[in-house]
């Protein structure tokens, strides 16, 4: 494991290329990766803030008629459901399990340190674990098998604690659930998530326990690499009407929020995070005139999470703030709402190839536009090479601006110092870039090859496409029988080892 650990410390740029850059990016521009294997999560949000109530026939409703799983749901509440969701699959088999006894889900509670929260604990008592007619979906585990997601998937955790950022969305957005973005999530909560399924299509279920909601509930994850992201629902019992399609008109208790804590659950007198302060767009736009320039960005943070006419002017005129971090965070924020008036400023910031002159956000920014300009400009920053050749290509990536692929090969094969700073990203292509390195596994110069690998060995692991993923796992197999470098050997080996289970399932 050690070992394992030491080469994702060596191939961060790979990582950082592949899934985990493309959360963060997506958080940066607002967009959603799409695939080919799932509908976006846009798909699953509908039913994602409460579930039906042909849930619960015998539960009466909360508040204007929504009818919600209480802490004291009993495992009799659960069956009328399964029964309808086993014959909705036309299965010949029940999918379920003989419910799990109260010593079994109180031994796993003491086993984890922690209280299940309340719909899943009863859906347990009702059936310990429940296979699904789909191979897409996850397999529920049986209460014994559940399991802490950082200790059981170990790399996956790790990789995408590369992209922590802070999250660009106000708190009463982010737990609007019919509205979210699967690539918006708190990331730092994944270290705490309890794991309650198998892998199905590169994606687990999990639950949040530094999410809960008044009545106990904690927040549930569909966590996928082919989404990107966690599409998050507001409990196990939601999460489980969606899988059946459960459709229905999303409504919140007006005002009502969960509590969201600082520390793992395990640990007693847990602290709480402190509710956010409502924006004001008037006190932003004072505080974006304060003579300190942390204040002004933090200002462009804030502009960037409001949004509107006055907050985009303000942010288009930060753009010549004398600080460059104000223009970095302005630039950021402009990415986040993409709107067709900040183009030109986005670009003449771009612009200046000069390092600590150019606004890298602003290049990373021009991702979320698809005109010709933007796209000229970014070119001739990669093709430049330096710095800010890596931002523009990512930048292009995200586009899906094949004319990028070139200068990105040039720069794998190339001698110069900064060649490594576009050629990791040829990942993004999934395909055409898995067609352009291939050959360069067998090329003479064994640094080339060490790079062909490097962006082999990510495809294997992340690729969306489960062609290229098998494609790519198929050629290191190849390779390493022929391979007589005695150190690429190894990092082939351990390639093959990382992406195998994701490629022999």
């Amino acid at each position: 494991m050690l070992q394992l650990r030491v080469f994702y410390a060596k191939k961060s740029y790979s990582f950082l290329s592949t899934r985990c850059s493309q959360v963060a990016s997506a958080r940066r521009n607002d967009r959603k990766p799409q695939t080919a294997h799932k509908p976006d999560c846009s798909s699953r949000c509908e039913s994602a803030q409460t579930f039906s109530h042909e849930l619960t026939l015998d539960v009466p409703p909360y508040r204007g008629g929504i009818v919600r799983m209480h802490a004291r749901s009993k495992p009799e509440e659960w069956l009328p459901f399964l029964k309808k969701y086993a014959a909705a699959t036309s299965t010949d088999i029940w999918p379920g399990n003989d419910g799990a006894s109260e010593q079994q889900l109180v031994a796993a509670e003491e086993r984890l340190k922690i209280k299940l929260p309340p719909s899943y604990r009863a859906f347990l008592a009702a059936s310990n674990g429940w296979r699904f007619a789909s191979g897409t979906t996850p397999v529920v585990r049986a209460v014994e098998n559940i399991r802490w997601f950082r200790k059981e998937h170990k790399d996956w955790y790790e990789a995408y604690q590369m992209s922590v950022e802070p999250l660009s969305v106000m708190e009463k957005d982010y737990f609007d659930y019919s509205k979210q973005d699967c690539a918006v999530f708190e990331i730092k909560h994944l270290a705490q998530t309890l794991c309650i399924s198998e892998i199905g299509d590169d994606a687990v279920v999990l639950l949040n326990p530094m999410v809960i909601w008044p009545d106990g509930e904690w927040e549930t994850w569909f966590f996928s690499n082919s989404s990107p992201g966690a599409t998050r629902y507001r409990s196990f019992a939601s999460w489980m009407c969606q899988e059946i399609d459960q459709r229905f008109e999303p409504t919140s208790v007006p005002g009502e929020l969960p509590t969201v804590y600082l520390d793992a659950p395990t640990k007693p007198n847990r602290r709480i995070r402190r509710r956010e302060k409502v924006l004001v767009l008037e006190k932003v736009l004072k505080r974006l005139k304060s003579t300190d320039g942390w204040d002004r960005c933090k200002a462009t943070d804030q502009l960037g999470r409001l949004g509107g006419k006055q907050a985009i002017d303000a942010l288009i005129e930060s753009l010549n703030d004398p600080m460059s971090e104000v223009r970095w965070h302005a630039a950021s924020s402009l990415g986040l709402l993409h709107p067709p008036e900040a183009l030109e400023a986005l670009i003449t910031a771009a612009a200046d190839g000069v390092f600590g002159k150019a606004n890298d956000s602003a290049i990373s920014a021009l991702a979320v536009y698809n005109d010709e300009r933007s796209a000229q400009l970014l070119l001739k920053i990669l093709e430049a090479g330096g710095y800010y050749a890596g931002v523009a290509g990512y930048a292009l990536a995200k586009r899906g601006d094949v004319r990028a692929i070139k200068p990105m090969m040039d720069s794998l094969v190339s001698k110069a110092e900064d060649s490594r700073a576009t050629w990791h990203t040829l990942t993004e292509f999934e395909e055409a870039g898995y067609d352009v390195v291939e050959p360069l596994m067998a090329h003479p110069d064994i640094e080339i090859r060490n790079r062909a690998e490097r962006c082999v060995g990510s495809l294997a692991h992340h690729a969306k496409d489960r062609i290229v993923r098998r494609k790519a796992y198929e050629l290191l197999q190849r390779c390493l029988e022929t391979e007589t470098d005695v150190e690429l050997r190894k990092s082939i080996e351990i390639s093959i080892q990382i992406s195998a289970k994701k490629n022999l399932k």
